[in-house]
């Protein structure tokens, strides 16, 4: 560790009045010169103040101690990148060790391929005298050259290293090699904003949803047609009930903010209430189907006695929703984002149909009326969108072919360039208000932003995975991140380090 240094010598230090004597107090005043503040024992004879005095060896006893606490903090946040920089040239000296492997035996198989060739051209070079007079007296000469049998023997032998070769120049595309180095430079971006905690525990079953209660002591995943309820302390997850009753895979979860009741989706039609009736178990509701077909969002209002559902049935569904009775009560192109205003009388909602909707709450009859569409500068499938203030929401881009960017107003946020895959839904817009940021998943990425309080949105970090195919949840402090994605197969859960 380096040690901190002072530029000036304890002895060069003097007071204003410049008597060349030892500093004996320090004056802890703002608004004077830097001489000013240090007085000598001459000084002191005719010092008479009310303003805060401090002697000198204290002050650099504070001013070491400080500098020291700084150095190893500073030393602190280094080893961290050194660490993953380490690890890095560590994967990049294996790798060449892998390639220079490679390409020797590829050069020895090349090699060994010509003299086979040779060899082929050196078969039956000697030859007897008489065997091919006899060749000419029989007049057998031009009937002698086999080429098809020469051809043939060549074609085998290509055959032969050409599937050898194929072979070692597929292992030059492997693929968890070019990962492992990818993973530490992306993991470089992010280390200072998202601590690993945990990613031990892995799950095969496919992974929609993600939701915490308000206390973020308890957290609710799917796996398939199943909710698993997990215990959540200090990022660390433990299994405790697994609940049954849907039929087909579960798209949504949604977690109540006053009680440990929450409301499920699958893609069977239904929605459920699920009402917490001991410590770890819970009492589903009767299914209740209204739409047509799937369920891809879901959305509560802040006193919880409204629910928004939209579907693929090209749909958007109103309830009343008693957590209390665990029941709903139903009131009235393919539907992927929602989003409600602070004063909850405005709807956002986005979907296939490449459209994103504007819907006015009519307060006289509590019923919602289509107000209108937003025209946009591209025309493309949204999977997300979220107010970040009362009347100004976000809207992300979701096509394969797409400017890749979250769109606000007029202003754009360019997001990684990803043309090989579409966004996929089941991932909401999660905020965090007290430190100002975001979570936006978009294709292969979650991205951490911070929203300024005039509404610019500014890139973080991000983190990436090998899949679109990402779930994941916020505590509703903003402290832990948990993700599934559908290749890694595992929970993986990040502290935020917000600065």
């Amino acid at each position: 560790m380096f040690q901190p240094k002072m530029i000036e010598l304890e002895e060069q230090l003097n007071c204003s009045k410049n008597h060349k004597q030892p500093i004996q107090i320090v004056i802890l005043e703002k608004n004077l010169k830097r001489e000013e503040h240090l007085l000598c024992s001459i000084c002191l004879e005719n010092f008479e103040s009310d303003t805060k005095i401090i002697g000198f060896k204290k002050v650099l006893q504070m001013i070491q101690e400080n500098q020291k606490k700084q150095e190893e903090n500073k030393q602190r946040l280094i080893k961290k990148d050194a660490e993953l920089i380490e690890q890095f040239l560590n994967e990049l000296h294996t790798l060449r060790s892998y390639f220079i492997l490679q390409f020797d035996e590829l050069i020895s198989n090349s090699e060994e391929w010509i003299n086979s060739l040779n060899a082929i051209g050196q078969h039956n070079v000697n030859y007897s005298f008489f065997d091919e007079l006899d060749i000419i007296i029989d007049s057998r000469i031009e009937n002698q050259f086999n080429q098809a049998s020469i051809v043939n023997k060549i074609k085998t032998l290509n055959k032969s290293f050409c599937d050898k070769i194929d072979l070692k120049l597929s292992t030059l595309k492997n693929q968890e090699i070019y990962s492992q180095c990818d993973n530490i430079i992306t993991n470089l971006s992010m280390i200072h904003h998202m601590k690993l905690i945990d990613n031990s525990i892995k799950q095969s079953l496919v992974c929609y949803a993600i939701s915490f209660n308000q206390s973020g002591s308890l957290m609710i995943s799917t796996s398939n047609q199943d909710i698993k309820v997990w215990n959540f302390e200090q990022g660390r997850m433990n299994e405790i009930n697994k609940l049954s009753g849907h039929t087909q895979s579960i798209s949504c979860l949604q977690f109540s903010k006053f009680s440990n009741s929450f409301v499920s989706t699958d893609f069977d039609k239904s929605i459920r209430c699920w009402k917490q009736i001991k410590q770890n178990e819970w009492q589903s509701s009767q299914p209740y189907c209204q739409h047509t077909n799937g369920i891809n969002c879901l959305l509560l209002n802040q006193s919880e006695n409204t629910l928004v559902s939209g579907s693929q049935d090209k749909s958007i569904k109103i309830w009343n929703i008693d957590f209390v009775d665990n029941q709903l009560t139903y009131l009235y192109p393919n539907v992927y984002g929602l989003s409600l205003n602070q004063p909850e009388d405005t709807l956002v909602s986005c979907g296939g149909d490449k459209q994103i909707i504007i819907w006015k709450k009519i307060n006289k009859e509590q019923k919602w009326q289509f107000e209108d569409v937003v025209i946009q500068s591209t025309q493309e499938v949204g999977c997300r969108l979220s107010f970040l203030n009362d009347s100004q929401f976000i809207w992300v881009t979701g096509d394969k072919l797409s400017k890749d960017c979250i769109k606000n107003l007029k202003k754009e946020v360019k997001l990684i360039q990803n043309t090989n895959d579409l966004d996929l839904c089941f991932f909401p817009i999660f905020q965090d208000k007290k430190n100002n940021v975001i979570i936006v998943k978009h294709k292969c990425y979650v991205y951490v932003i911070n929203v300024s309080k005039e509404g610019q949105l500014t890139i973080i970090t991000q983190c990436k995975y090998e899949s679109n195919s990402i779930q994941g949840a916020l505590t509703n402090d903003g402290k832990y991140l948990v993700t599934w994605d559908k290749v890694g197969q595992k929970y993986n859960t990040y502290e935020l380090q917000i600065y």
